[in-house]
């Protein structure tokens, strides 16, 4: 190198003036890109898979056969009083439904894929017990017809005037849906 030539300098990288400030834009549009990703996912895709693999719809006093079972809707029952306390602030409703299933194939189903849907109600009420055959618990013998009953506690708030309305008893395994009405 001759005096004459300039140097070789190393520059550190700083940012421009046009550039400066983006690290925080990228940053920012990352986490709403995944804070949106999460929320669509928790909230828009169960819909949405809802109606692409949705449940068989079986009308009232029809039976649903299929995967091996056959099910029924016998008899639904509201107890005239309430057989146990209801939270407080609420009101409280015993509804029992009896079925009749044969399974002629093994089935894995336990009394948490029995949910009711009940107009004026938000979420679907898990049902509360069963007995199958006047034994407590769910267990429909393979091969044989059985009589089960599901029991479910349903409560209101206090000052809800209007009839319960049962609309539907959804089963998870297989997706079912049996219209009460």
């Amino acid at each position: 190198m001759t005096p004459s030539e300039p140097g070789r300098r190393i520059l550190l990288e700083t940012p421009s003036p046009d550039r400066q400030g983006r690290t925080g834009c990228i940053a920012a549009g990352a986490i709403i890109g995944v804070l949106v990703g999460l929320m669509v996912g928790l909230y828009a895709l169960p819909p949405i898979l809802k109606s692409i693999y949705g449940e068989k719809k079986i009308a009232g006093g029809e039976v649903f056969e299929g995967d091996g079972r056959v099910i029924a809707v016998e008899a639904v029952g509201i107890a005239s009083e309430p057989l146990g306390e209801p939270s407080p602030g609420m009101q409280r409703a015993d509804v029992a439904l009896r079925l009749r299933i044969t399974s002629n194939k093994t089935w894995d189903a336990t009394l948490a894929d029995w949910t009711l849907e009940v107009a004026g109600i938000e979420n679907w009420i898990p049902a509360a017990s069963a007995t199958t055959d006047g034994q407590p618990g769910f267990a429909p013998p393979l091969g044989k017809t059985s009589t089960v009953e599901l029991r479910f506690i349903v409560e209101r708030p206090a000052g809800e005037t209007a009839p319960l309305r049962l609309e539907a008893l959804h089963l998870a395994n297989p997706r079912v849906r049996f219209a009460l009405e």
